[in-house]
């Protein structure tokens, strides 16, 4: 997936340091810029200083939790519009669906496989870029005539 990665700020709101680690050290080898937080009233506080490209949100941590985060997120006119994905170990289905209707734009439990919280934060930024969403579509036009001329 060719997306430019340097330069994109991620922020990772989670109470565990384990987790933490393992998804600053994944991000920064694909070349984000990684900022964390242990709570959400931090992550919060952060996000509206720092404006990430995309936030990695837990849902169970201290002082607010992730829904908290989301709805205080959506009702912001500068902060509507970051994408969320929520890495949580909240798996219950209604929980999945909860997360996508109060703003989130991926759901992915924990335990977590790194490279797919990788492709979906790739995926997720170029689909919110329309200079890379365009690209890839004249792309694939590009590859479709292909086809056809042989």
């Amino acid at each position: 997936m060719n997306i430019e990665t340097a330069g994109r700020k991620i922020l990772v709101i989670d109470d565990e340091p384990g987790i933490v680690d393992i998804v600053e050290t994944n991000l920064l080898g694909e070349g984000f810029d990684v900022i964390s937080a242990k709570d959400g009233k931090e992550g919060l506080d952060k996000i509206r200083s720092e404006f990430p490209d995309l936030v990695i949100l837990d849902v169970m941590m201290p002082e607010m939790d992730g829904w908290q985060v989301l709805r205080e997120l959506e009702k912001e006119p500068d902060t509507a519009g970051i994408p969320v994905i929520m890495l949580t170990a909240k798996a219950a289905d209604e929980d999945y669906i909860y997360g996508l209707e109060e703003g989130a734009v991926e759901y992915l439990t924990k335990p977590f496989f790194p490279q797919e919280l990788i492709n979906r934060i790739k995926i997720t930024l170029m689909i919110l870029n329309p200079r890379m969403r365009d690209e890839r579509r004249r792309n694939l036009i590009a590859k479709r005539k292909k086809l056809m001329e042989h």
